[in-house]
């Protein structure tokens, strides 16, 4: 079993050596460390130095960071600033599912693969939008799938215009429209 925890309730309340020791203590094979407070929900900056004291303090077993990994130089800056053990991903695998891709790459001593075009990221949220159907029907899927349009389109050119088209469409046919209206630079 692994624990994943904030810093703490609140900047005034940090508990997070606590639950380390806690868990180290009760026999976790690893600990996960996000370096927010509940209270800042996923504003501001994660405190990276909190996941190095962690490090400093659990002596037996893995410590994870978590927070603010939104790209494969994220982790490894991660990893040399804080000692961490490993990186666990959150939100910046939304829209960006060859992060791991990525991640893999750099921690086995390659540079990462370019990323990849408008069109092949549209083709993966297709792929994602066909798969949500298969599992849970048109309806529910493709409601699910909305949520993932932005993620999906951010940082490129037309995303803005383009996302609240997706986040309109009802179909998969009505969503495979969208997508192969979009004129590509490449």
């Amino acid at each position: 079993m692994t624990v994943k925890f904030r810093i703490g309730i609140d900047e005034s309340l940090p508990t997070f050596l606590d639950a380390g020791r806690i868990a180290e203590d009760a026999g976790c094979a690893a600990v996960a460390l996000h370096g927010r407070t509940a209270a800042q929900l996923y504003s501001g900056v994660a405190d990276w130095s909190a996941i190095a004291t962690l490090k400093e303090h659990v002596r037996t077993i893995p410590v994870l960071g978590n927070g603010d990994i939104w790209s494969a130089a994220d982790a490894v800056r991660m990893h040399r600033e804080t000692g961490c053990d490993g990186v666990v991903v959150g939100r910046g695998c939304l829209g960006r599912p060859w992060l791991f891709r990525d991640l893999a790459d750099v921690f086995d001593g390659r540079e990462p693969a370019e990323p990849p075009s408008l069109q092949r990221v549209l083709a993966i949220a297709l792929e994602h939008a066909e798969l949500l159907v298969t599992w849970f029907g048109e309806d529910r899927g493709v409601r699910m799938f909305r949520q993932h349009g932005g993620w999906y389109t951010k940082g490129f050119r037309g995303g803005t215009r383009l996302r609240p088209r997706i986040m309109a469409v009802t179909t998969l046919d009505a969503l495979r429209e969208v997508l192969a209206s979009v004129e590509y630079d490449d």
